[in-house]
């Protein structure tokens, strides 16, 4: 390649080792290593998460944790999911329930009856007391001002 004016590839040539140069010393420290790998938070770790749930969020989850287990049963039943990702999906919303952290809310008691529910015999259909249970959470949830709501997927008719 032919240039117009022969000083130009030395000039692009030096801009380039200037600049690299240039941010190679600028900061000497941002590249030395310091022997502590962790990054320094923003914020304290106790600012990142409320220390207890609110109704709202309760609420939230609950309605998350339904939605996927009305949309996982339809999924299953049309065999568009099969066996195993059914009970892992399953296993996935027992352990929220069960772990579910409650707080002292409007509806935290409704909560801890359903996870005793749950402890005597999962979230299936056949376990009515679970059942009756959610039932009274999304009461509980009404009450408090938050809905538990429950979305379909396409081709579920909703």
């Amino acid at each position: 390649m032919k240039h117009v004016n022969g000083r130009a590839p030395w000039a692009i040539t030096l801009t380039v080792v200037a600049l690299a140069v240039t941010a190679c010393t600028s900061n000497p420290a941002a590249s030395a290593p310091t022997g502590d790998s962790t990054p320094e938070p923003t914020q304290p770790a106790a600012e990142l998460m409320p220390p207890d749930a609110d109704a709202r969020h309760l609420c939230g989850q609950v309605s998350a944790l339904e939605g996927i287990r009305f949309r996982s049963d339809w999924e299953h039943g049309q065999g568009l999911i099969d066996d195993v990702e059914y009970a892992s999906r399953v296993a996935a919303v027992e352990d929220a329930w069960t772990y579910m952290v409650q707080g002292q809310t409007d509806v935290s008691a409704a909560i801890n009856d359903a996870q005793r529910a749950l402890s005597d015999g999962g979230i299936g259909y056949e376990n009515t007391a679970f059942q009756r249970a959610v039932g009274d959470v999304a009461g509980a949830c009404d009450e408090a001002g938050s809905l538990v709501s429950v979305s379909a997927l396409p081709g579920q008719g909703g």
